[in-house]
């Protein structure tokens, strides 16, 4: 009651501050329990909570974590099962009613139940080989939101409980195997060739049991990679619950394992927020920076669909801790935090908050986080303002406005970082508190936009925010603020972030805008360009010389390869080339290659090195990363290439 009073004294003392009409409350998300792979129970980590005054946390132990590998064609019935505890396993019923009623003993903490799941994985190799490697297991999404037992018996997770949801897409083969069982029945009964119809029958009757309609899945790991329909098959049924769903630790470098004896395979795969549809979010803060949530990369290029209308709904950033145990293998609870912003403190609020973007992520190395205690963009003439999630309609220039500080203080110097549209536009190092209005006179004011802010003192202590989304009315003033010097290539630009395919025009990378409010040095060049018109400040500032459209440089052409289909060979170059595990040299090695050695492609990323992108492979049956800097065709594929 009494953080509703401040409240609403806040918002009589400044009620055109949007901040002021929220309060921010601390949350911790994926932490698992003894339900499944975690060492606490969900008390003893309410507990704990309490005590580091928490106040959410958004458990996420596995729903189901069973993995099975049969004998066709009888692979449902004659299987080998590696089998870990989970929600679904100990009982959906008793993890639902256990996080409530510790729900109602803790004051301070709320408790919000949640599940990660594993919604597709495909084998390749075999046990004879000593080779069987099960795909993908480690691609997750955080289901949270739903309350209902029956709902989370009913996710469409492999190997999991009896389902009626997919009896019509698998309803053909259990008919006709069923019908020529019963015809063996009757063959049986009348005493046809016994030695031959009864072996039959039995077969027939393993084949039909194999083969039942009442999957929890329609997708089995016998079939090789099926895409993201396993995972928006997923998604969908979520949603259509009223759940939120999160892709957890898409650039996770661990993915290459071993479970038993059973080898794991799972690349990173930050590529799949632009291949997925109607999902929340993502985890865009963890124990490492995550490069999602660069300028340019595949955070601002899902923004951007939705901007330019072919997606519905944007897409979230939250802080995942994925946290099994205090202080084993660094775990602590906290240390990756989500602040959500709030009218009332209780769970319908902070997953109201989660659903709509009004939330940031914060990675801390002590008690001493950083606190963004202000993100807005207001239009100066009508004085209204909106903060994260939200959109303005904006009848002038907009004007960015944030603080930043440390909640305990002292002395800290941070990087500050103001994104537009996928465009890093201001950038500079400051002291905290820092407090900063700018007016962006710069943007495009044809199109909409969205605003974002990073802000790191460390790579242990960084902050990301959700975007604020902008678009202008028809009434802007022209003459309200100095017109920016015209874009010679902005007749080429259909969209700001996406640069069309032009013959004539290289792309202009746009200038940074320093926070006081000179410009600083063209930054290096993003991944997904973005031209921009040059920030101006009301003092004269010298322009850069802008060369004509037919002057301008031709654009380089990608290499080769970079429309090569899957399954066309690539020789190495050079010796000692390092497949690696993720896409970039911060992954480890998985081997080294010696020159002349081929490797099969597979797809191109977007993501790059000195304007070279990087390549997943395979190679003697494992798949990893390699710069196309260091291979090129082979000779065979060269020639098919060229007839």
């Amino acid at each position: 009651m009494s953080g509703l009073v401040l409240l609403g004294a806040l918002g009589a003392i400044a009620p055109s501050t949007a901040f002021a009409l929220y309060i921010q409350i601390d949350g911790v998300a994926d932490i698992k329990t003894n339900f499944s792979e975690g060492c606490s129970s969900i008390k003893d980590l309410a507990s704990q909570a309490e005590r580091q005054k928490i106040d959410v946390v958004l458990f996420g132990d596995y729903a189901r974590n069973s993995m099975e590998f049969g004998v066709k064609p009888f692979e449902r019935i004659f299987k080998n099962i590696t089998q870990g505890p989970s929600v679904l396993d100990r009982g959906a019923g008793g993890y639902i009613s256990e996080i409530k009623e510790n729900d109602r003993q803790f004051e301070r903490t709320l408790l919000i139940p949640g599940v990660e799941t594993i919604p597709f994985y495909f084998w390749s190799g075999s046990n004879y080989d000593k080779n069987l490697t099960a795909h993908n297991w480690d691609k997750h999404l955080l289901v949270f939101g739903m309350n209902s037992t029956e709902d989370f018996e009913q996710l469409p997770l492999p190997n999991s409980n009896f389902s009626k949801k997919y009896t019509h897409e698998l309803l053909n083969n259990f008919i006709i195997i069923g019908f020529i069982f019963m015809v063996m029945v009757g063959a049986v009964y009348k005493g046809y060739f016994r030695k031959i119809t009864v072996p039959l029958m039995l077969l027939l009757a393993l084949m039909t049991l194999n083969n039942h309609p009442f999957q929890s899945s329609p997708f089995d790991p016998y079939h090789g990679d099926q895409g993201m329909t396993p995972y928006q098959n997923l998604i969908d049924f979520a949603t259509s619950k009223g759940a939120l769903v999160f892709w957890n630790h898409m650039e996770t470098d661990s993915g290459i394992g071993q479970k038993g004896t059973t080898l794991l395979e799972t690349l990173p795969y930050p590529d799949d927020l632009l291949k997925t549809q109607n999902y929340t979010g993502f985890q865009a803060v963890g124990d490492k920076p995550i490069r999602q949530t660069e300028a340019g990369q595949q955070w601002d290029q899902v923004l951007m669909e939705y901007l330019n209308g072919n997606r519905e709904h944007p897409v979230w950033g939250f802080g995942g801790n994925d946290y099994l145990c205090e202080n084993q293998k660094g775990d602590q609870l906290g240390s990756v935090r989500t602040i959500f912003l709030v009218r009332e403190r209780n769970n319908d609020t902070v997953l109201e908050a989660m659903k709509n973007g009004r939330m940031y992520a914060v990675r801390q190395s002590d008690a001493n986080r950083l606190s963004l205690d202000e993100f807005v963009v207001e239009d100066q003439k009508s004085g209204t303002q909106v903060t994260m999630g939200q959109e303005l309609v904006a009848t002038d220039f907009p004007a960015v406005k944030l603080k930043l500080r440390t909640i305990q203080g002292g002395n800290k110097t941070a990087q500050i970082q103001i994104i537009r549209n996928g465009a890093l536009v201001k950038e500079e190092t400051v002291s905290l508190p820092y407090e900063l209005t700018w007016r962006d006179v710069g943007v495009d004011r044809k199109e909409s936009v969205y605003y974002r802010v990073k802000a790191q003192v460390s790579p242990q202590d960084h902050l990301v925010s959700n975007p604020i989304f902008v678009k202008f009315s028809d009434a802007i003033d022209i003459a309200s603020a100095p017109t920016p010097e015209p874009n010679p290539q902005k007749k080429f630009m259909k969209k700001p972030v996406v640069a069309p395919v032009r013959p004539v025009v290289q792309p202009e990378v746009p200038q940074v805008a320093s926070l006081s409010g000179a410009l600083s040095p063209t930054p290096p060049a993003l991944s997904v360009p973005t031209p921009s018109q040059p920030i101006q400040t009301p003092a004269p500032v010298p322009q850069p010389v802008m060369t004509e459209p037919a002057m301008a440089e031709p654009a380089k052409p990608k290499p080769p390869f970079a429309q090569l289909p899957p399954g066309r060979r690539l020789t190495v170059m050079t010796d000692g080339v390092a497949l690696k595990k993720g896409p970039g040299t911060v992954f480890p090695n998985i081997t080294k290659l010696r020159k002349g050695e081929e490797v099969s492609f597979v797809r191109r990323t977007n993501i790059q090195f000195n304007k070279r992108n990087w390549l997943v492979v395979r190679y003697r049956n494992r798949s990893g990363y390699l710069w196309e800097g260091v291979v090129k065709w082979s000779e065979d594929d060269r020639q098919g290439a060229s007839n």
